[in-house]
């Protein structure tokens, strides 16, 4: 397909449906990454990803081997409300693959994804946004679309982040919740800022796991994410002490790159496509931000919440924060 990047949402015609059932997610990922969906001029094309494995309830994608690094994503949907990820540099069958990721001893089960509250067909409303290298996935997990709209759903990820080590062929990465127990509050982890000198290697500050170190030895790390600014832990885009927008120095937006480190003060790069605003969540859900200072003319921004610590609710004024997604130019 190509990195610049397509929208998906659970409301397009023919887009596939999300729910706490067995398969559910894997038959929305085979749409989004593989096979597209819709008719004529709904049509949307798959984002170029191609399925490597499959079995009943589990797939394994491979992402570009072109442009990215051709990692596979093993998606494993047996299970009624969440679903069980790992990545692996290479595969030579479903269940057998190098470079795990992340690794067997970081995580027995692998990375939790949750598809909803429930373990029932219950809809579960959705936006996926990604490339052929990389994708994000929000999902309604608590079911209040209806009061909320999108603004209260859980955010994943998984592909080649925008890495700063020439020729790197291990900087892909599988987000994950903070836990590893369906309906605990630690959820949306992949999108919680800490500061680049406070990381203590553990569940609670893991915002995903990614291939190998910068070093090249085999093995998956633990990474985390953070923004300019960032002084406390929470969600990207929530830090009560950030200024008011639009800024007065320059009567408009502050913002910064999300970098993504392997370990304190040592930063592996960037999540592809997103930036984080340097104010308390600035724009309602889902605007459309133009005019941006320092970006490509033309170029719009998308305006989505994210949430972390707050899982049936959703949407929670001290939980949520938000992320400015690029939707015009290729992602790097």
């Amino acid at each position: 397909m190509s990195l610049v990047p397509t929208i998906y949402r659970s409301t397009d015609s023919g887009a596939p449906l999300l729910s706490g059932v067995p398969g559910a997610l894997i038959a929305l990922l085979d749409a989004v990454l593989v096979d597209g969906y819709g008719v004529g001029a709904g049509r949307k094309d798959g984002l170029g990803w191609t399925k490597g494995f499959g079995g009943v309830n589990i797939r394994a994608y491979q992402n570009s081997q072109v442009s990215g690094t051709g990692y596979f994503l093993r998606v494993d949907d047996t299970a009624a409300r969440s679903a069980l990820l790992r990545g692996y540099s290479s595969m030579s069958d479903l269940n057998t693959g190098e470079d795990a990721t992340p690794s067997p001893s970081l995580k027995a089960i692998g990375s939790m994804w949750e598809k909803s509250n429930v373990a029932s067909g219950a809809l579960r409303h959705w936006i996926a946004i990604g490339t052929e290298r990389f994708f994000y996935l929000f999902v309604d997990t608590g079911g209040n679309y209806g009061t909320q709209g999108y603004a209260g759903t859980h955010g994943h990820y998984a592909g080649d982040i925008t890495s700063m080590k020439p020729g790197d062929r291990h900087h892909f990465v599988v987000s994950y919740k903070g836990g590893d127990s369906e309906g605990s509050s630690n959820v949306g982890y992949g999108f919680k800022a800490r500061p680049w000198s406070d990381f203590g290697n553990a569940d609670s500050h893991t915002a995903a796991f990614i291939g190998r170190s910068m070093s090249g030895i085999p093995g998956s790390m633990r990474s985390f994410v953070s923004a300019a600014a960032a002084t406390v832990n929470t969600t990207l885009g929530n830090q009560s002490n950030y200024p008011t927008y639009p800024y007065i120095g320059n009567g408009g937006l502050l913002y910064s790159t999300v970098d993504v480190l392997e370990s304190v003060m040592q930063p592996r790069g960037f999540l592809p496509g997103i930036y984080a605003p340097i104010h308390r969540r600035p724009f309602p859900e889902l605007t459309l931000v133009s005019d941006v200072d320092g970006l490509p003319v033309g170029t719009q921004l998308l305006a989505k919440c994210v949430t972390a610590d707050s899982f049936t609710p959703g949407f929670n004024e001290t939980y949520t924060g938000q992320i400015l997604i690029d939707i015009t130019n290729a992602w790097g």
